[in-house]
């Protein structure tokens, strides 16, 4: 509405209108709320015609009309998204016509993510471990992948003098944050293992659209 110039605003406004009063019974559209619509249109469009009268018209009738606008375009907005946008009782071809896209039943799409996380580790003590993840790795703030629902982290604990885990098949734990950052505890009784975790973004819809893992992080539980 905002980028229509006043001629395609008064142009759709009227149509729009004269589509409700039709149908508002088919609709389900409140009466009450009709009447109120029909009486801001026949305020706006007297002031709009003043307006447009370029050799008779004040600065005045331009100011009316254009506050006129804006408080009308507010109670039409207002309007079609209680009535018509996600009202199921107007047909699609009907809101299209209106110049109102309907709303998108079927949710769109997320594609394959591509990217490894950056991920920090730190022993906080008491066996916690802070996870912090990041989309750039010299970010200054935490931050989830656009196409991710978390992060998600498997993880073993290894005794001192064991080895290591060789790729996160071998992590013994697995969960899921939605969060950028979190922790993991690990319990105080295993100060002094090594945790090794390994991350990725994840889809829990598609897991396939998930991310790749990191390599192995190493932190050791405080």
């Amino acid at each position: 509405m905002a980028n229509m110039n006043d001629d395609n605003f008064f142009n759709w406004q009227g149509k729009l209108v004269n589509k409700v009063v039709t149908n508002a019974v088919a609709w389900n559209i409140p009466p009450a709320k009709v009447t109120a619509l029909s009486a801001s249109r026949a305020v706006y469009e007297p002031l709009y015609t003043k307006a447009q009268e370029k050799d008779e018209r004040t600065k005045a009738d331009v100011d009316r009309h254009r506050q006129a606008r804006i408080l009308y375009e507010k109670e039409l907005r207002t309007f079609v998204n209680a009535y018509i946008r996600y009202n199921d009782d107007v047909p699609r071809d009907e809101k299209i016509a209106m110049g109102i896209p309907p709303r998108d039943i079927e949710p769109t799409p997320r594609g394959k993510i591509e990217l490894v996380p950056y991920i920090f580790l730190k022993a906080i003590g008491g066996g916690v471990i802070e996870v912090r993840s990041q989309t750039e790795k010299d970010a200054t703030r935490v931050s989830m992948h656009k196409l991710a629902d978390g992060i998600e982290c498997r993880w073993i604990l290894v005794p001192k003098g064991e080895m290591p885990p060789e790729g996160h098949e071998d992590a013994k734990n697995t969960m899921v944050s939605r969060k950028a950052r979190f922790t993991i505890d690990c319990g105080d009784k295993n100060a002094g293992d090594s945790f090794y975790g390994f991350f990725r973004w994840v889809n829990t819809s598609i897991p396939a659209n998930s991310g790749l893992w990191t390599k192995a992080l190493k932190v050791v539980v405080a």
